[in-house]
């Protein structure tokens, strides 16, 4: 089942994004302002986290390396908290009650789902290297404490053209339902 929901987990975005889209929502500019930021945020970490990584969008788990750099460095899964960000800006330009169902689909999806499966292929793959990391590095939210002690490390690896290539789909659709939200948002009451 993991493994189905691993292959499938851009469909689940849709069907959210659809839910979005289709459900009622009130129209706040307070929480529309509120939510730019944190959609941006997460667009701009996973430009972050493609630029470090030899590639992501597959249907099957493939691991050439271990990345522990870049935002690897603060979390296992910056792509994953990316998509939370956007996610949760989406919500929050809706309302309070998607907000509430966000998390919830959310969760379940990659804390108990994903994240545990690929983490097992991982612990496969790499053994004691990536068990070391696994439990030196946050999954998803980066502790306070270690934001300078992993600076070192943060910065290195990038590749902007990488980047820009494998995450402009990402930002597309990022656009498009941010687009379709405000007219939606804007036809309100």
């Amino acid at each position: 089942m993991k493994g189905i929901l691993f292959k499938y987990r851009g469909l689940v975005w849709g069907v959210f994004v659809a839910a979005v889209l289709v459900l009622p929502v009130s129209f706040s500019r307070l929480r529309f302002c509120a939510a730019v930021p944190i959609l941006l945020a997460g667009q701009c970490l996973r430009f972050w986290a493609a630029g470090v990584i030899q590639k992501y969008r597959t249907l099957s788990l493939d691991a050439p390396q271990l990345v522990t750099w870049g935002p690897y460095a603060w979390v296992r899964n910056p792509l994953y908290a990316g998509n939370g960000l956007m996610g949760l800006g989406w919500a929050l330009m809706t309302g309070w009650p998607m907000v509430a169902a966000f998390a919830a689909v959310y969760f379940a999806l990659y804390s108990i789902t994903i994240i545990p499966y690929e983490e097992q292929f991982l612990s496969k793959r790499f053994g004691e290297e990536y068990e070391i990391y696994r439990r030196s590095t946050p999954a998803l939210i980066p502790g306070v404490g270690d934001l300078a002690s992993r600076a070192g490390k943060a910065f290195s690896g990038f590749n902007r053209r990488k980047s820009w290539y494998m995450e402009r789909h990402s930002l597309n659709m990022n656009l498009i339902v941010t687009a379709l939200l405000l007219i939606k948002l804007y036809k309100s009451p």
